[in-house]
């Protein structure tokens, strides 16, 4: 749609014939995402003053409606990105975030571990490296003093920040770590998450593209890496004591990697507790209508 029929149509929202008001919104919901630009630019122009209320309005619902198309297909594939999966539960606080400018600066972080690694061969001292580079030099850390802030699971506001929740400290971890080549998947503990430096199944030993690899690929976890806790490596044992802690009885699947669709769920749970903390409402209904696509429902009670 050009820009003239835009703001031809535009002239027309505060029509009271509601059949037209009716007919221009499916009209505008039809076009998408192409023209939330053009609408951003007249709305900030505020060349039409009497319908601005209305254009913001119509911005968000197309937002909104680009968003869980885009989401409902991601949660259709059988192995989605991760990244591209926390950028679009992101785009419920920040509708324009794009997914480039995370991956760039994704990519910065590795590059300064993977320079550092050189020619080093032993899986610990990777780690110790790495924990280095992310803990030290690039300064991440976790939130202990507003644990539940709702920007601790923003995808961008946590790059940013350099701080964030145990499931969002550990998803940048895996995600640089996989980028590295380096077999690191998230392990989703009762209360807590943290990341597992796993052995592959037969075939996928020294497999660098981590893209390749699912969780179906792993054979064992070999150790545990808590990035809250600055990179903290540690046992099954430990797994044990901290269940036995949390008065929680031991599960295979608290021991084992998690799918990132599973990782995604969580991340919306976390993010709809926390707008109910702050007493978001609004935002805390898009967030389940994004747990409803994720197939949610049971635990929603609908």
């Amino acid at each position: 749609m050009d820009v003239s029929t835009l703001k031809a149509m535009i002239r027309l929202l505060d029509d009271p014939d509601e059949a037209v008001s009716q007919a221009l919104e499916t009209r505008f919901m039809e076009e998408g995402e192409d023209i939330v630009d053009d609408l951003e630019s007249i709305w900030l122009a505020n060349e039409f003053p009497s319908v601005s209320r209305q254009i913001e309005l119509l911005i968000k619902r197309i937002q909104k409606q680009g968003l869980h198309h885009r989401f409902n297909n991601w949660f259709q594939q059988e192995q989605p990105d991760l990244v591209e999966g926390w950028v679009l539960v992101s785009q419920v606080q920040y509708p324009g975030l794009k997914i480039e400018a995370i991956r760039r600066t994704l990519s910065d972080i590795k590059l300064d571990a993977w320079l550092m690694m050189g020619g080093v061969e032993n899986d610990l001292d990777k780690v110790q490296i790495l924990n280095h580079v992310f803990f030290e030099q690039q300064g991440f850390h976790g939130d202990n003093s507003q644990y539940h802030y709702t920007d601790n699971s923003f995808i961008n506001r946590v790059l940013e920040r350099k701080t964030g929740n145990p499931i969002s400290l550990s998803v940048v971890y895996m995600v640089v770590a996989q980028s590295l080549g380096l077999p690191v998947f998230g392990v989703n503990l009762p209360q807590h998450f943290v990341v597992g430096f796993c052995q592959l199944i037969e075939g996928f030993e020294g497999v660098k593209n981590m893209k390749m690899v699912g969780v179906a690929d792993v054979e064992k976890v070999l150790f545990y890496i808590n990035p809250y806790s600055k990179g903290q490596v540690f046992s099954k044992e430990n797994v044990d004591a901290f269940l036995k802690v949390v008065n929680v009885t031991p599960q295979t699947q608290f021991y084992q990697p998690c799918d990132v669709k599973e990782i995604i769920k969580r991340m919306l749970r976390n993010l709809h507790f926390s707008y109910g903390e702050v007493q978001d409402l609004e935002k805390q209904q898009e967030v389940l209508q994004m747990m409803k696509l994720a197939g949610m429902s049971d635990e929603l009670g609908g």
